[in-house]
């Protein structure tokens, strides 16, 4: 099997980002969860709803960016 070390390079470089942005959004979040008194679903969905919205459009930013450099 051959790598391919540009979708490795992203794969990772994704990774990376997400981790970078997600755990400063967690803390906040459930700070936020946590001031507004939210039960464990409600905070659950809150969550989802956000990280999804984060994920998408930092996952888009990405590929732009790949893609204009793989050009």
């Amino acid at each position: 099997m051959k790598i391919n070390k540009q979708a490795l390079t992203e794969s990772v470089s994704d990774t990376v980002v997400g981790i970078l942005i997600n755990f400063p959004l967690n803390v906040a979040f459930l700070y936020v969860a946590a001031k507004l008194e939210l039960s464990v679903i409600q905070t659950s969905v809150f969550l989802s709803v956000v990280f999804t919205v984060f994920a998408v459009v930092r996952k888009y930013l990405l590929r732009v960016y790949f893609s204009k450099k793989e050009q």
